[in-house]
């Protein structure tokens, strides 16, 4: 996956993946989507082994992972290229089984953000991947097609630097909080 970007079904929506480690393969997520480079991509990655080697993770957020499986947490970031966050970074684990499956051969993060253009509604199949992104198609090299997704609820992002929710999701604000101040 050196470069390529690739379309894939979420637990959310579909996403646009690639190697979050790759300057110009991070720049075409920017390029494909129309969003502004001043806007951080999150990333996900297999494990927490793989989170250790690209973030900081405290007992507070291998507790939160551990608890809240899906939920994206805010951390200070290593070894990942300015272009996707220049202080910090969002990092989930998937919870999803297909997304889970695709990742376990993974040892890097992966670029994951919804596959349509900035201020478009969330995509929640391939036809709606192809509607808004109909010029970009060909910068992505693989599209994986899971059929027409629920459309869950995003997943919770709590900012582990801050101590604070910036949007609740899946998991309740008041439980995270609760586990994270828990762990003092």
């Amino acid at each position: 996956m050196a470069g390529s970007v690739i379309c894939f079904p979420t637990d959310t929506c579909y996403g646009l993946g690639t190697n979050a480690l790759n300057d110009q393969a991070v720049y075409n997520i920017y390029l494909i989507k129309g969003r502004d480079l001043s806007k951080p991509l999150p990333v996900i990655v297999r494990d927490i082994g793989v989170a250790e080697r690209f973030a900081v993770i405290d007992k507070k957020a291998k507790l939160l992972y551990e608890t809240f499986p899906g939920i994206s947490l805010v951390l200070p970031k290593k070894n990942i290229p300015d272009i996707v966050n220049p202080s910090r970074i969002m990092m989930r684990i998937p919870a999803h089984e297909q997304l889970a499956s695709l990742m376990r051969f993974m040892p890097i993060p992966l670029i994951s953000t919804s596959a349509n253009r900035a201020g478009d509604k969330n995509p929640y199949s391939v036809g709606d991947v192809v509607s808004s992104l109909e010029g970009k198609l060909p910068l992505i090299q693989f599209i994986i097609d899971g059929g027409r997704l629920e459309g869950e609820s995003p997943s919770t992002i709590f900012d582990c630097i801050e101590g604070k929710i910036y949007r609740e999701g899946k998991h309740k604000a008041a439980d995270v909080l609760e586990v994270y101040h828990g762990a003092d």
